[in-house]
Order: structure tokens, then sequence, then C-alpha cells
């Protein structure tokens, strides 16, 4: 019997690329304390990894200030990731990332969300096709109660 947490698939019923995009734009819909189950293996945790650094670059893309940043390139590359570069302001930082076509896409859309960018109809239609596969499974498999004592 395989230990919990070295499961190399997603959990039963999680599409990752739904979690994935649930997890860049709403966060705090899926709280690893309340949801643990849906964490506990490595696919998932590779999902929540992926969503913190593209959150990451949102704040610094959608903040105002010394530390606020902006895109200054976007290109595809041969492999179909996108490659975004961006510059912080304050900082004289540069940053550049590869980001697949899901990812870019929820970052689009998040910035779009947040007053600081456009989403083209194409990535707008990715992304929310996308997080309909999450589903209510996720909910009931993921958070199933616990025996009573527990």
């Amino acid at each position: 019997m395989a230990k919990a947490g070295s499961g190399r698939s997603a959990p039963p019923g999680v599409d990752p690329d739904a979690l994935l995009c649930a997890l860049i734009l709403a966060p705090r819909t899926f709280p690893r304390n309340r949801y643990f189950a849906l964490f506990e293996n490595s696919v998932a945790a590779r999902v929540r990894r992926r969503a913190a650094r593209i959150r990451g670059m949102i704040r610094q893309l959608a903040s105002s200030g010394n530390e606020s940043a902006e895109i200054t390139g976007e290109q595809v590359l041969e492999d179909g990731r996108f490659l975004i570069r961006f510059k912080v302001r304050g900082l004289a930082l540069q940053r550049t990332a590869a980001l697949t076509g899901l990812e870019a896409a929820a970052l689009h859309y998040a910035l779009h969300l947040a007053g600081k960018g456009k989403i083209e109809p194409s990535e707008r239609r990715l992304v929310e096709r996308t997080l309909e596969r999450l589903g209510a499974d996720v909910v009931s498999g993921a958070n199933a109660p616990r025996p009573s004592g527990a």
C-alpha cells in the first residue's frame, strides 16, 4: 500500500489545471488546513508551488509604488511556453519567467481583474473552461468529514 503523500497522480476527482487556476485566482478557496487531503500528494504540491509563483508575479505587476512592475515583453517559445519579461521599477530588477499557456492566461486574467491589463477572449475562455472542470467532487472528496472523536 502506498504511503499517503507519495502519489504521483492528482488526487482522485481533481483536475490539476483547474486547481492551478483556482489557486492563482482565488487562493483562499482551498486552504491547506481545511482541505489537507487535497494537498497530500506530489502533483498537488507542485500545483501549489506553480500557483504561488504566478501569484508572486501578479503581486508585483498589480502593485503601485516603488515595488510595482511592468511587463516589458512577451514571446511564444518553440515548445509553446510563454516567455514573459518584466521589470520592477524601484529595484532596477528585471525578471523573466517561462509559463505554460494556461499559466500565462491565468496571469493575464488576474491582471485584468485587478484593472492592470487586457485579456484576450481566447485566454478568458481557456481559464473559465478550465475552472469549470474543478467541479464539486473536489470539495466532497478532499474535505470528507472526519470520523467523530478524531
